[in-house]
C-alpha cells in the first residue's frame, strides 16, 4: 500500500492498464484451451456414436444373415441327399452306369456303348463321369434326357453327339451322352489335378 501511495496517478494507471492486458492474455489462453478440449471431447464424441450405430447396424444384419445362412445350409443338405452312394469314383459310377441302364431301358433304349472316364476332382466333390452310347429316334432321346434331368440324383450332361444312322430314313439317330454324377470328397482330402484322359473300354 505504501508504494502504490508513492506512485504517480499517470504509473497508477499505466499499472492498472498493464494488469487489465495480463488478465484479458490469461483469459484468452482459458478460451482456447475450453475451446480446443470441448473440440476434443465432440470429435471423440461423435466417433463412439458412428461406432455404436455401425455395431447397431450388425446386430440389425445379423438375423438376416443367419436366416440366409440356416437355408443355404439346409439347400446345400437337400444337394447332398441326391449325391451318388458310395466314397470311391469306381463304386459311383458302377452305381450311375446302373441308374443310367436302368432309365434306358425304361425309355425304351438299349445302351450299345458304356465306360467310365477319369473322375474330375472339385473343391468338396468329386464328378464321376459315365458316357454311354445308344440309337433311338428323337421322341426316345428326349425322353431319356427328360429322366436324367429328374432324376433324384444330381446328373449333369456335360456332352452330348448325335448321327443319323440312315441319311435316306432319317428316323433313328446314333447319341452319346458324357453324364456326371457326384460323390462327397473326404474332409481331409486335398484337391488333386484334373485329368482329362479317358479311361475303361466299352462294353
Amino acid at each position: 500500500m505504501k508504494l502504490l501511495s508513492k506512485l504517480t496517478t499517470r504509473e497508477k494507471r499505466v499499472l492498472l492498464i498493464g494488469g487489465l492486458v495480463a488478465i484479458a492474455l490469461v483469459s484468452y489462453q482459458i478460451y482456447l484451451w475450453y475451446g480446443s478440449i470441448r473440440s476434443s471431447v465432440k470429435e471423440y464424441a461423435e466417433a463412439k456414436q458412428v461406432n455404436l450405430e455401425k455395431q447397431l447396424s450388425r446386430l440389425s444384419e445379423k438375423e438376416p444373415l443367419k436366416k440366409k445362412l440356416d437355408a443355404l445350409n439346409s439347400e446345400l443338405k437337400g444337394l447332398e441327399q441326391r449325391l451318388l452312394p458310395g466314397d470311391k469314383p469306381p463304386v459311383a459310377q458302377a452305381e450311375l452306369q446302373r441308374i443310367l441302364k436302368e432309365t434306358a431301358l425304361s425309355s425304351g433304349i438299349e445302351i450299345k456303348l458304356e465306360r467310365p472316364l477319369s473322375p474330375v476332382e472339385m473343391e468338396l466333390y468329386t464328378a464321376v463321369p459315365v458316357e454311354i452310347g445308344f440309337t433311338a429316334t428323337t421322341a426316345k432321346l428326349k425322353g431319356m434326357l427328360y429322366k436324367i434331368k429328374t432324376s433324384p440324383f444330381l446328373l449333369t450332361v456335360t456332352e452330348m453327339k448325335s448321327n443319323v444312322t440312315n441319311i435316306n430314313n432319317p428316323v433313328d439317330t446314333y447319341t452319346t451322352l458324357v453324364v456326371n454324377g457326384f460323390i462327397k470328397k473326404p474332409a481331409n482330402s486335398k484337391p488333386k489335378s484334373v485329368s482329362k484322359k479317358r479311361t475303361g473300354s466299352a462294353s
